[in-house]
């Protein structure tokens, strides 16, 4: 069996329980075919071990793999295909006209960037693409993550209702002009899917990947949102997802419309119907989940959901910041996700890390703050919780998968660094995706030297330059002219709605 001993001048062995890493100095991690056999001092793992490689050594630092909780697998991102940040509300409806594009080079374009920056392993949702080739869109993604070596937990989501804005389709779309109506139905025929048709192709998708050969599939199911599926479509989400022992993944108060919506149509919040519904538990998994109120934040801790917090997206689409030192305190499990629009629209999570940790500091002497190791946690052992994978990777322990980054040290410590200064505040503070020298997935090299090793990225980026480069076909430019169009019915709906938004969980400024 294949088998390695990677040396580092600190290793962060553990990161979660509540934010608490453990780290190591001059130690080693020794793992036999992807499996993590002992951590501990180099010298005695050096004595005891005959490895068949040595990696690393006394100027590299290792963590975990990071753990991606929330993507969409745009590695050309929305703003380079044509869609301008926004409210999401507008946002969604602009990115009616994107261009199409290749699923398995798409994905393994992003697969590449992500591994760039230290992600291992990342729970992907694939958007609501045509019903007729969704199964073959979604092959290609998979294919496209195995075979940059990534481990992914894969959900693709399903909205039944709601679908031009949070209103019955058939109500909004009576009071448009018939033509843009009949052509708004059009649109959206071809990514219908009845509830029996999407819980079929889950099926499929299980029996054809949960327990994939690699050990690298999970497969969960996915509601989009509380307003955009029904209750029973919830419930039978629910229910399948515990007979099959496996986890949900959906998007949850994003925005504060969606807050409102709830308010409106239950008369209570989205996370509270969900509640009602018996519908949270550990096994479910939120993104955003941006506009909570503090009965919501009770409700989450308890039911033991995780939410996936997506900083820039959030920022980037007008919806604001989550309350994550609230969530943490209450014992939230929180995650950390990029949902592929990250700040640089490049994927990388350290970056994202390193935005979070700054963030969250709020103002005042006696104000909660995030701390680098509660950061570590939600890019690590609580995000890789809902995955599939949470008994499997996410903290460098014996049992656990091979799945670790080698981080340079020199760049971070030149010209000078305080001996004192703690290693998980170097890196949280200083590491950038350059710094990251090796990626091991499974105990296989997956970057060296800040190359890939399995797939050559500049072909990648060719094959998609060239097949972006052709003229856009005309049935985009006409769902482009169709979304134009709509753009102001849909934003006279939103101002129709002004959601409430007092009392927030933050205060960065005040006007007196």
């Amino acid at each position: 069996m294949p088998s390695s001993l990677i040396r580092g001048k600190y290793i962060l062995t553990a990161a979660g329980d509540a934010g608490q890493i453990t780290t190591l100095s001059d130690a080693a991690v020794y793992q036999e075919d992807g499996l993590i056999v002992a951590v501990g001092p180099y010298d005695e793992l050096k004595a005891r071990y005959s490895p068949d490689t040595e990696l690393g050594g006394p100027s590299y630092s290792i963590i975990p793999g990071l753990v991606n909780s929330h993507h969409h697998g745009r590695g050309v991102t929305t703003l380079q295909m044509g869609t301008c940040d926004d409210c999401l509300e507008v946002w969604i409806l602009a990115g009616w006209g994107r261009r199409p594009y290749d699923h398995y080079l798409m994905t393994l374009y992003t697969a590449l960037n992500m591994l760039e920056s230290g992600t291992t392993a990342v729970m992907y949702n694939h958007p609501q693409t045509a019903a007729a080739t969704l199964k073959e869109d979604v092959d290609a993604v998979l294919r496209g993550f195995l075979d940059a070596g990534m481990r992914v937990a894969f959900s693709s989501y399903l909205r039944n209702q709601n679908r031009v804005v949070y209103q019955d389709d058939a109500d909004f779309l009576s009071a448009l002009p018939a033509d843009l109506a009949d052509d708004v139905r059009r649109y959206l025929s071809v990514g219908h899917m009845s509830d029996d048709d999407y819980f079929a192709f889950c099926d499929e998708m299980r029996r054809e990947y949960h327990d994939h050969s690699s050990g690298k599939v999970r497969v969960l199911y996915s509601p989009a949102n509380a307003q955009w599926n029904t209750d029973e479509f919830l419930l039978r989400s629910k229910e399948q997802a515990t007979r099959h022992q496996t986890g949900i993944h959906m998007h949850l108060v994003e925005s504060p419309y969606q807050k409102d919506y709830g308010i409106r149509t239950w008369g209570k919040t989205p996370v509270e119907h969900l509640h009602d519904l018996e519908f949270l538990g550990p096994e479910v998994s939120f993104a955003h989940a941006v506009w909570l109120t503090e009965r919501d934040i009770e409700l989450l801790a308890d039911s033991g959901a995780t939410v996936c917090h997506n900083a820039s997206s959030n920022l980037r689409l007008k919806n604001g910041i989550a309350p994550v030192n609230p969530m943490l305190a209450a014992g939230v499990n929180v995650a950390m996700g990029t949902d592929s629009t990250a700040m640089n629209d490049d994927d990388d999570l350290l970056q994202e890390m390193r935005l979070v940790n700054k963030l969250h500091r709020q103002p005042g002497l006696d104000a909660p703050a995030i701390t680098a190791e509660q950061v570590l946690s939600m890019a690590t052992a609580n995000a890789a919780a809902p995955t599939g994978f949470g008994d499997q990777i996410g903290r460098l322990e014996p049992g656990r998968r091979a799945d670790l980054l080698l981080i340079r040290l020199d760049a971070l410590a030149d010209p000078y660094l305080d001996a004192d200064v703690p290693p998980v505040e170097v890196i949280m503070g200083r590491a950038k995706s350059r710094d990251i020298d090796t990626v091991i997935v499974d105990g296989e090299v997956l970057i060296s030297d800040g190359q890939h090793r399995r797939v050559n990225k500049a072909d990648v980026a060719r094959e998609l330059r060239e097949q972006l480069a052709l003229p856009l076909d005309p049935a985009t430019l006409a769902t482009r002219q169709m979304a134009a169009r709509l753009s102001p019915y849909v934003e006279r709906f939103y101002r129709s709605h002004p959601p409430t938004m007092a009392n927030p969980h933050y205060v960065y400024n005040s006007r007196t």
